[in-house]
């Protein structure tokens, strides 16, 4: 597991081997796991983004487009 970003919105993990992407939003306690297409889209447009130095505002605005996608509760055990 590789965390490719966390703030005090969102965590995005990357599982190599796994080729997907989860993707947490922490204010709704709601996840995603992005697969296929959808993941190498949200790759490729994070690291196009991470060569802009963006800030943690334009990153969680860019991960809240993906929020439809977010349908699995997170539950701590």
């Amino acid at each position: 597991m590789n965390v490719m970003y966390s703030s005090e919105n969102y965590y995005v993990v990357e599982f190599p081997g796994r080729h997907g992407i989860e993707l947490v939003d922490k204010t709704t306690g709601r996840a995603g796991f992005l697969e296929g297409a959808i993941e190498e889209k949200f790759r490729a447009t994070m690291a196009d983004l991470a060569k802009g130095e963006p800030s943690e505002e334009s990153m969680d605005e860019f991960l809240g487009l993906y929020g439809a996608l977010l349908f699995h509760s997170v539950a701590l055990h």
